[in-house]
């Protein structure tokens, strides 16, 4: 049975790491709210920028989104890795400012691009924040906690995540086109200047990042070439049965987030135009069904916290997965998705999203020695990115070759597939010893 170290303190119900005081805890949890909302705010309004800024024809914007994301993930697999070897080497704290830094500069450019030449050119400088700002929240959400408190711990993370989504990418800035229309802008107009709100976000982040967050977090081993450093992350996964688990979760998770953000919206917004919305009209439909799959998910992730930290973490990620595979596979049967039955499937899916989320993050702290975590977080990331290239790429292609439910049947296959694996694992080496557990806490 773990028992807290009472050298660190304790952040309401959570046991803190030694050395970490509170104002770098709030930081952490600004994070939460801030890094997620601002990554998937480009594929929620990727729709918007492809019918009214460079007005793409509708029977390639599947395909288009596909591409611009797999170039974009083929940067990260390139990258990811190595931002977690940096992370380790220089700090969490002037890593994680410049992927923000990056990213604002990403939102100042892309909605000036007028054609998709310069939407792929410009989607390059955003790919280098995306790369970077997703390892960092997975590193200083997983140096955080103590492993008594490390499910519930990431739970808190996932409803700041979730909070920032619903609040800011959604409410707030997915509104922003259909505000500043209001006001007399035209639709391109609108557009720049709702994704330049974003931009001061991204700076705002970055400066509160580089004051808050703990100046005492680098490895002690910091002369290891990056490459060899990076092999160990590998080998880590290749001689661990559940930390290769995590990774895989990592893989279908970060696929997920696509799936829901870049396919879902299009496929409603392009349903609300057929059905005679404009387009600020049907994205903002997207949005809400978005919304709704992100709402379920803020209210279930406590309980999947608790769960994760009373059971067998392999125990809770088959049961992520199990959720998971339902939802998407019951997403996949939909006709309508404007219709009310589609809300009770979308709110599986976002139970189902979030499930495997923080189990694979709970799994992966559990399993991640402390020496070497920000080079297996960042391996843990490379794999979401790997997950994010082929399901893009084979996502956009069904989805304009086969139907805009599709992608949904994949990604229930692929979470089933797992969970056999998960399955497996359990029954073969499910069993972590205690005292090895606290010790990489």
């Amino acid at each position: 049975m773990l028992k807290p170290d009472p050298a660190g303190i304790k952040f309401g119900p959570y046991w803190i790491r030694p050395g970490l005081t509170r104002g770098n805890v709030a930081t952490v949890l600004f994070a939460s709210l801030l890094t997620i909302s601002m990554t998937v705010y480009l594929s929620l309004i990727q729709p918007y920028v492809l019918n009214e800024i460079v007005k793409v024809p509708e029977a390639r914007q599947g395909t288009i989104t596909g591409s611009l994301t797999v170039m974009q993930e083929l940067v990260a697999v390139a990258l990811m890795g190595f931002v977690g070897v940096f992370a380790d080497r220089y700090g969490r704290r002037p890593i994680y400012a410049i992927g923000f830094l990056l990213m604002a500069a990403g939102y100042l450019v892309y909605p000036l691009a007028t054609t998709e030449v310069e939407l792929f050119t410009f989607r390059i400088l955003f790919a280098l924040g995306l790369t970077t700002v997703p390892v960092m929240l997975s590193v200083t959400v997983q140096d955080t906690p103590q492993e008594i408190s490390r499910g519930k711990w990431i739970a808190t993370n996932n409803i700041c995540q979730g909070l920032g989504v619903l609040i800011i990418a959604t409410l707030i800035l997915g509104r922003a086109p259909a505000f500043f229309q209001d006001r007399g802008f035209d639709a391109v107009m609108a557009g720049r200047l709702s994704m330049w709100c974003a931009t001061g976000l991204c700076l705002l982040a970055a400066a509160v990042l580089w004051r808050g967050l703990s100046r005492h977090t680098e490895a002690t081993n910091t002369d290891e070439h990056a490459v060899r450093r990076l092999g160990a992350g590998f080998r880590a996964g290749l001689q661990n049965p559940r930390l290769a688990v995590a990774y895989g979760a990592a893989f279908i998770g970060r696929g997920d987030l696509v799936i829901v953000g870049n396919f879902l919206t299009l496929w409603v917004t392009q349903y609300g135009i057929e059905q005679g919305m404009t387009t600020a009209e049907a994205s903002g439909q997207a949005f809400m069904l978005f919304g709704i799959v992100q709402l379920s998910a803020l209210l279930w992730v406590g309980f999947m916290g608790v769960i994760t930290d009373k059971t067998n973490r392999i125990t809770a990620i088959c049961i992520a997965l199990a959720l998971a595979a339902a939802g998407y596979s019951l997403m996949g049967q939909v006709d309508d998705p404007l219709a009310r039955s589609t809300i009770p499937v979308a709110i599986l899916l976002g139970i189902g999203e979030i499930s495997v989320i923080v189990t694979g993050g709970a799994l992966l702290g559990q399993e991640a020695k402390a020496s070497l975590r920000g080079t297996i977080v960042g391996v843990f990331n490379l794999s979401g990115a790997v997950g994010i290239v082929a399901i893009s790429g084979i996502g956009g292609i069904v989805y304009d070759a086969f139907g805009r439910s599709v992608p949904f049947t994949l990604m229930g296959a692929l979470n089933g597939l797992l969970l056999l694996a998960a399955l497996l694992v359990r029954l073969r080496a499910g069993e972590p010893e205690p005292q090895k557990e606290g010790q990489q806490a």
